[in-house]
């Protein structure tokens, strides 16, 4: 009976451990399917967040590279030289700008008010452009002649049979300002500027950026549903739901495709799935592309899930190899996995808190290295302040105390060869007085830098005449050139009198006009110098204009800045400390106005002009 009960208990024994076995099997099973489904669904949901991820970046590259093109637009459009037609120089600036965007454009291209063709850049491998003929019944063309606005169009096929994009922005004589209600550019239209993009060009760039270890294909739409770009090129022009395209769309999934696509067309990013009575999943990523704050493209990545796919593959065969093994190895594998737990929680640990120490200490350093090149740009910039300050004050103040020095010891020698009386003559003392005076601008000019330089530079402003001003600033100039530079009317000065009112300080635009009339004067040998004043709404514009050499082109770009001189240039006098412009722009630009010059079309001469907010009477 004992054994009886002996067997019965080992048969219980073996029955629940053969129980335990098989429920620990079925768990297993059960557990190997979720976790099976779940890596699958996490590997689908990767693949989607990644699509995504890209499609922005993408996306964010592309505008990127397409927002420099509508700046050099605008700039050239905006221009002098086209303002001014000047066609020759233009066209080195239209090449320039080529080059800076030569990855994606083809060319740009300069029409005028008719439509004709004045000029155009270096272009890539095609001429790209039905530019040889009449552009004048091209959209890209009359939409900025009345709109005044910049167009983006859709696909157009060029006389090359290549399908392009086309990018125009119109040339408008802005005297008059912009509209800021529809931001629109008033004054009369003298043309458009254009530039073009080869739609295979575009579509080269989109797939080079996707990443290769993806199968992912790109595709760009434009905002009405036209294909811009799509890997088959008979697609590209034609609108998603012709029949071209919808064709080609597989019958099981046409209805969610499409509205995926009208989904795309609605200005917001989203990612969604298309799954296929096979099993198989392609995702479709979209992004709207926002240009001058306008949607104008959505960019498409296609996804298929090839890679979740692959992994449930995977765990479905080993699911029923962890079936077999879980019986054999459940005990050993429990006490293993506690042990490589315990140890694993602790190795963590360690890693976290060196990981914290280095990521503290790379900072840190980081930080440093970043102060460091901050402070050694700035010693840089004072020292190369300090060096040219030093050699032009040097020279400035070396220049008028000479003939004092020399005056002084000629009165020294006369007194000890005659103790008693010396006589000195006028030219003397108006000579010693001249370089006084030209020391104390000098210091004056230094002050006002350092004053401009500290944000301390403050208006006196107060109510006047500015015809008093200029007025008075003329016979100033007049009176220095028959007096002190001895020019025996070569040079004259002319002033028309106009009464305006202004709110400003008077002293400081005194400065600015005499600095304008006597830099007009210095590079002035002979010939007629200007100055005009006049009130265009609400705005005063004042102008001093000569006939002297002109701005020479290596100091156009820096003319405003401190010390922006060449001594060559100079004609009757040196070349100056360069602070004289530095300190009226900075005068007109306190007052809230804007100072800016420019050669005479002649060639002869410059103009320097500055305007100043009206004071209405």
């Amino acid at each position: 009976m004992i054994g009886i009960a002996v067997s019965k208990n080992n048969l219980v024994l073996l029955i629940v451990i053969a129980a335990a076995a098989v429920s620990l099997s079925i768990l297993s099973y059960q557990y190997s399917t979720f976790t099976a489904n779940q890596i699958a669904r996490m590997a689908s949901e990767d693949i989607k967040t990644n699509a995504r991820i890209e499609t922005y970046e993408l996306s964010r590259i592309l505008v990127h590279s397409i927002n420099p093109i509508i700046s050099n637009l605008k700039a050239i459009a905006n221009s002098p030289m086209v303002q001014t037609g000047d066609i020759s120089d233009e066209l080195v600036l239209m090449n320039a700008l080529q080059n800076s965007t030569k990855d994606l454009t083809d060319g740009y291209f300069w029409l005028d008010k008719n439509g004709k063709l004045l000029g155009s850049s270096s272009l890539n491998e095609t001429n790209g452009s039905d530019f040889g003929l009449d552009a004048n019944f091209t959209e890209y063309f009359n939409a900025p002649r009345i709109t005044h606005m910049e167009y983006f169009s859709s696909v157009i096929e060029s006389a090359d049979k290549i399908p392009r994009l086309y990018m125009s922005f119109p040339i408008i004589n802005s005297s008059n300002g912009i509209n800021n209600k529809n931001k629109t550019l008033s004054g009369s239209f003298n043309g458009v500027m254009v530039a073009t993009i080869n739609v295979y060009t575009i579509g080269r760039f989109l797939q080079n950026e996707l990443s290769p270890e993806v199968v992912s294909k790109a595709g760009l739409m434009d905002k009405n549903g036209v294909i811009l770009y799509a890997t088959n090129p008979l697609l590209i022009g034609k609108n998603f739901l012709g029949n071209e395209f919808q064709s080609r769309v597989p019958l099981e999934v046409k209805d969610s495709y499409n509205n995926i696509l009208r989904h795309a067309l609605e200005s917001k990013a989203g990612a969604e799935d298309i799954i296929f009575r096979s099993g198989n999943i392609t995702t479709i990523s979209y992004q709207p592309l926002f240009i001058e704050d306008k949607h104008l493209w959505t960019l498409f990545i296609g996804s298929p899930h090839n890679l979740a796919s692959d992994v449930g593959l995977l765990i479905d065969q080993q699911k029923d190899f962890s079936t077999l093994m879980v019986v054999i190895i459940g005990a050993i594998a429990i006490g293993i996995a506690f042990l490589i737990l315990s140890w694993n929680k602790r190795l963590e640990s360690a890693v976290n808190a060196r990981t914290v120490e280095l990521k503290t200490a790379n900072d840190s350093l980081s930080d440093s290295i970043k102060l460091l090149g901050a402070a050694n740009k700035q010693l840089e910039v004072q020292d190369k302040m300090q060096r040219e300050f030093i050699n032009i004050a040097a020279h400035e103040l070396r220049t008028p105390i000479m003939p004092i020095m020399a005056e002084a010891e000629f009165i020294k020698n006369k007194f000890e060869n005659n103790n008693e009386v010396v006589e000195v003559e006028k030219e003397q003392i108006a000579l010693i007085i001249r370089n006084a005076k030209r020391l104390e601008q000098l210091a004056s000019d230094i002050l006002d830098v350092s004053k401009i330089e500290s944000q301390s530079l403050k208006l006196n402003k107060e109510k006047f005449n500015l015809n008093d001003v200029i007025s008075n600033s003329v016979d100033d100039i007049r009176y220095h050139i028959a007096h002190e530079d001895g020019d025996n009317g070569k040079i004259q000065v002319f002033y028309r009198p106009n009464n305006i009112m202004l709110k400003a300080d008077k002293g400081r635009i005194t400065q600015v006009i005499i600095n304008l009339l006597s830099n007009a004067v210095k590079f002035t040998e002979e010939g007629i110098i200007s100055v005009t004043a006049e009130k265009k709404d609400s705005i005063v514009i004042i102008s001093v204009k000569d006939t002297g050499s002109g701005i020479d082109p290596e100091i156009f770009p820096r003319l405003f800045s401190k010390f922006a001189t060449k001594s060559d240039q100079a004609a009757k006098s040196d070349k100056g400390t360069g602070l004289g412009l530095f300190i009226s722009k900075n005068i007109v630009e306190a007052h809230g106005g804007k100072i800016w010059a420019k050669n005479n079309i002649n060639g002869k001469g410059a103009i320097f002009v500055f305007s100043l907010p009206a004071q209405d009477n």
